[in-house]
């Protein structure tokens, strides 16, 4: 009897959600390393801390936008997976492409948080 590798690869929904949350876990992670504190050097009173908070604002709204699309892309994707009996490679393989792009995340939300005001910025994003 012939077994297609396609039906034996991959076959562990498990796996794929092992290494998704995995993924997701440092992607959201990376996002907060974009905020930095003001510098302590440049911080002499509570106005000038209010100031430096405020100035960091942009980087708070991007770092809540891309904390909360991969909390609902990690969201769907484990409902997606609870409606699968099991996995084969080629579901293994549109699972990858997927956690790429989540991979990617971080790098466009910061380069959104960067570059607000240009276009290309947000369609990277």
């Amino acid at each position: 009897m012939k077994v297609s590798y396609n039906a034996i690869a991959g076959g562990s929904l498990e796996r794929i959600a092992a290494l998704s949350d995995g993924l997701f876990a440092i992607a959201m992670t990376l996002l907060v390393l974009d905020l930095k504190l003001p510098a302590a050097a440049s911080i002499h009173g509570e106005g000038e801390l209010a100031a430096g908070l405020v100035a960091l604002a942009p980087r708070l709204v991007m770092f809540a936008m891309g904390f909360l699309t991969l909390g609902i892309f990690w969201t769907g994707q484990q409902t997606q997976l609870r409606h699968f009996a099991r996995g084969d490679r080629d579901l293994g393989w549109i699972h990858l492409a997927f956690l790429f792009a989540v991979s990617v995340m971080p790098f466009s939300t910061m380069l959104l948080a960067e570059f607000m005001t240009y276009r290309l910025a947000l369609l990277v994003y």
